[in-house]
Formats: structure tokens, sequence, C-alpha cells
């Protein structure tokens, strides 16, 4: 029998957006149904008014994004809220879902120094997913000055898995250079970075509006040292 879960999310079936979706997420695991995000997220807006977290199948990609919406919008107490983290992790399985899931994830920002422990263990496991979303967290929750270590520590020691835990470092290492562009142009010249990383970190910030282009010009010195082995 069908769920009502998965009846409702049938019923919002976009079979254009579904073809537009599968070209960008190459998800092999779920079925796609083909349901836009806010969509998503307003049915898990619905399915939590009483607080209470339904049982998912984690039939279907959606059901996937709205499961780990449903955690985020959980309120519980701090270590229920990793007990639930945890369970839901090995169901990532693409960059959709994990970037979709850390920004339900709204009580770090509000209890930062208790999570990181468990960021920092997520991005010590030799799981692609499981370091991407530590990545993305420390992207999402920690771009302060107080966590540039930590920020560091985690892009210079990780011992990367995958295509997208590289691509998630790369994108926290280019904000970093954004926000905190002496700190961390000293860092990139001090350590030795994995190589795809500090390539798509400076480029992401040669491209961005937001760094000048005086440190795009040192940016680019640097990318031009690191090919020459320098």
């Amino acid at each position: 029998m069908i769920s009502k879960i998965h009846q409702h999310l049938l019923s919002l079936e976009d079979q254009k957006y579904r073809e537009f979706n599968s070209r960008i997420i190459l998800q092999k695991d779920y079925p796609m149904i083909g349901i836009r995000l806010p969509e998503i997220r307003k049915y898990a807006r619905e399915l939590m008014k009483e607080n209470t977290i339904p049982d998912f199948q984690n039939k279907y990609y959606e059901e996937v994004l709205l499961h780990g919406l449903c955690i985020g919008r959980y309120k519980c107490a701090f270590l229920k809220k990793i007990e639930l983290i945890e369970q839901f992790l090995p169901l990532i399985n693409d960059w959709g879902i994990c970037d979709s899931f850390v920004p339900s994830l709204k009580d770090i920002a509000r209890h930062r120094d208790e999570y990181l422990p468990y960021i920092r263990k997520y991005i010590n496991t030799d799981k692609e997913f499981f370091q991407r979303f530590g990545f993305v967290v420390l992207l999402d929750y920690y771009k302060d000055e107080k966590y540039l270590k930590d920020i560091f520590r985690s892009i210079k020691a990780t011992r990367y898995s995958g295509y997208y835990s590289k691509m998630a470092a790369a994108w926290l290492l280019s904000y970093m250079f954004i926000f905190f562009f002496d700190e961390t142009i000293t860092f990139t010249k001090q350590n030795r970075i994995d190589e795809f990383v500090l390539y798509k970190g400076i480029q992401k910030a040669i491209d961005s509006y937001r760094v000048s282009e005086e440190n795009k010009a040192e940016l680019r010195k640097l990318r031009e040292a690191c090919r020459q082995g320098k």
C-alpha cells in the first residue's frame, strides 16, 4: 500500500523539473520524482507541526530530502539531534541532499562549540559525503575568526575520499580568501594542501566579485607558483 507521504510527494511530480534535476544530480540509488525544493520545505513544515518525525522509507530522492529537512526542524536536546544526524548521514549520496540538509540544521549556529568535535569526526572519516557534510557545515556556520585554525587544520589534514569532498573543501577555502585573505594566503603558502583543493579554491576566489583586484593578482601569482612547484 502506498504511504500517505509517498502519495503526497507523487502528487507534486513535475516531469520537466525531474529531467532538468537529473542532469545536474547524478542519483543512482533513489528514484527522482521531480519536486522543487521549496515544495519539499513546505511539506516538511506541515509534517513537523507536532514536532514528530514520521517513519520514512527513504525510497525516493525527494523523500530522503524531506527526511533530512524534518530532522532539521525537529526540536530536541543536543545529543538527540546528533543521534538523528548520524543516522541520516549514511543516506547522503550526492551533493544535492547534503547541501540542502545542512542549512536546515539551524541550531548549529547556536551551539557551534558543542557541534565542532562531531564535525571534525565526520571530516576525519574516509567517507566522501561525511566529509562533504562536515565541510559544508564549516562553510555555512563557522566563517568566523574564532574557528580559522579549525578550518585550516581540516583543509590541510583531510585525506580526501572523492571529488565531492574536495569540491566542498575548495568552496570553503575560496570563502576564507574572501573573508580572511591575509590569514588564508599565509596558510596556503606555509602548508602543503591537496592540489585540486588549492587550485579550485584559488580559482573560485579569483572569480568572486568580493575579492579585490589587488588580491586577485596575488592569487594568480600563488597559482602560478603552485604550478611550478615552488
